[in-house]
């Protein structure tokens, strides 16, 4: 009985000796605040050359047209990145390869002969972060827009080609030129 009494005895002291020299206290809340800039970044593709468009050889109605299929320049993954919702788009300075010499050997005959070679340029995302980029000089705009619905990081697969299906006429011979650029974020 004796230990129960002293156990009593030591308790209530302890609480009486906490509850005699607690301090008093104070808080304050502290905000934190943080801005992050809108960045966007776009890793330099590879510049493309056709070193020779493949065009039908020899006599017959499909002499000197290019051939069926496509020409594909070797694909290459590029990383695009965007912290916010943006559009990403491509611009021609041509609306195609342009051969601006044989303008006037195709004026010759311009039922048959062009001195423009349409292309295609695909970026496409390789997690679906961002729609399909698809642009064709073929369609007479000089631009192709698309708009993300959010921040995106992609190693995207980018992919230049020329289609039959798009130069309905003969190319004249010389050399041909355009230049495109891919644009992500606002401009």
């Amino acid at each position: 009985m004796m230990k129960k009494i002293l156990m009593v005895a030591v308790a209530s002291t302890a609480f009486l000796s906490s509850t005699a020299f607690a301090q008093s206290q104070d808080s304050q809340d502290l905000a934190f605040n943080a801005t992050v800039l809108p960045e966007c970044s776009l890793e330099n593709p590879t510049d493309v050359t056709f070193a020779s468009v493949n065009i039908n050889q020899g006599a017959g109605s499909s002499a000197l047209l290019l051939k069926n299929g496509s020409q594909v320049a070797p694909a290459e993954n590029i990383y695009v990145s965007c912290n916010y919702a943006t559009t990403l788009s491509v611009t021609s300075d041509n609306d195609g390869l342009t051969n601006a010499t044989g303008a006037a050997v195709a004026a010759n005959d311009p039922l048959d002969f062009t001195n423009v070679i349409h292309y295609r340029v695909e970026l496409k995302s390789t997690d679906g972060s961002f729609p399909l980029l698809d642009f064709r000089t073929v369609q007479g705009a000089a631009t192709k827009t698309v708009n993300a619905a959010g921040a995106f990081h992609d190693d995207a697969a980018l992919k230049v080609y020329i289609d039959r299906d798009d130069t309905s006429k003969r190319p004249v011979a010389g050399d041909y030129s355009d230049r495109a650029v891919i644009t992500i974020g606002a401009v």
